[in-house]
């Protein structure tokens, strides 16, 4: 039971990590002028976070499972 949850772990990190490349896709789709640029850059901010975090729990989890 203990590696199924394990395993799951790492399936939350790598959905963490698609999530932020559609984010990052839609910050260009965001992107215009004066307040749509402000809000595509919190956008683009907020998808690399998105994707360090899941990349940290996925290589976590990966390297807990050996």
């Amino acid at each position: 039971m203990k590696l199924n949850i394990q395993w799951k772990k790492v399936l939350y990190g790598i959905a963490l990590i698609v999530i932020g490349i559609i984010l990052a896709a839609f910050h260009f789709i965001v992107a215009g002028d004066g307040i749509r640029d402000f809000i595509s850059s919190i956008i683009a901010v907020i998808s690399v976070l998105v994707i360090l975090v899941g990349t940290y729990i996925t290589l976590s989890e990966i390297k807990n499972c050996k």
